[in-house]
């Protein structure tokens, strides 16, 4: 549908806060989505102390998820690997991922955007570039998704081309369809963003959308340079699936 069509359904329905309002609820169909959080980086044998904030945001995306209508399968450890997330990215319609992520080089001089596998060690040695979910996904939107890294949401990040997500900011009284893209920008503490996602999840779970849930979550006290940037539509409830056609739907 192109983004005319989707204005004026949007612009039919009823105005904004409505709209955003009980995001959650049951789920209509089975929406895959895929979490994944590095565990192994940031355990003792890497960093010299026990970081259990992965863990955390992972379980805290696993719940937010479920409660907006996905399917969702958590990887981590030896499990979160590059030949994972590209076998299930195609049918993903939520996609979360805590990693470390910046703009690596691609091949010689030529970088992209992306995040690294755990794979079990400290350093993942493959890196799951956006360039490689655009190639397997071939153009398929996504709903939701959250890089939970450093740099990925930065405003020359390639990530969320790579899910068919437009990198234009939909605010109120405008429409991009059923998509929200959220992001990092420069280096964060995963303290930080565990901060920020708590947050952010239990803002969609009593009826704010994402655009809503995320200006809540940056509410949040935070280091210094802490930084979050969203593409997509801001008045969406988040839930998985093609936007339906009743309003009692949303």
């Amino acid at each position: 549908m192109s983004p005319g069509r989707w204005l004026r359904s949007f612009a039919a329905l009823v105005g904004a806060a409505a709209l955003v309002a009980a995001a959650a609820g049951p789920a209509r169909a089975a929406y895959q989505a895929s979490a994944d959080a590095n565990t192994t980086a940031f355990s003792f044998n890497c960093l010299g102390f026990n970081d259990a904030n992965p863990a955390r945001m992972l379980s805290a995306a696993l719940g937010g998820y479920a409660r907006l209508g996905y399917t969702t399968t958590a990887y981590s450890g030896t499990a979160f690997s590059k030949t994972q997330v590209l076998s299930r990215t195609l049918n993903d319609w939520g996609f979360y991922v805590h990693s470390h992520g910046d703009n690596y080089a691609y091949s010689g001089s030529t970088r992209d955007f992306g995040f690294r596998e755990d794979a079990g060690i400290c350093s993942g040695a493959r890196i799951i570039f956006a360039r490689d979910i655009t190639a397997v996904r071939r153009g398929r939107t996504s709903n939701l998704v959250i890089m939970s890294t450093c740099h990925l949401g930065e405003s020359a990040t390639t990530m969320p081309g790579a899910f068919a997500i437009t990198k234009t900011k939909a605010g109120w009284g405008a429409w991009a369809g059923p998509s929200f893209y959220l992001g990092y920008l420069g280096e964060a503490w995963d303290s930080d963003e565990y901060a920020f996602e708590s947050r952010f999840w239990s803002a969609i779970g009593p009826g704010y959308g994402v655009g809503q849930a995320f200006d809540v979550a940056r509410l949040g006290s935070f280091n210094v340079g802490f930084a979050a940037n969203w593409y997509g539509s801001y008045v969406w409830t988040g839930r998985a699936g093609p936007l339906p056609s009743c309003t009692n739907c949303l």
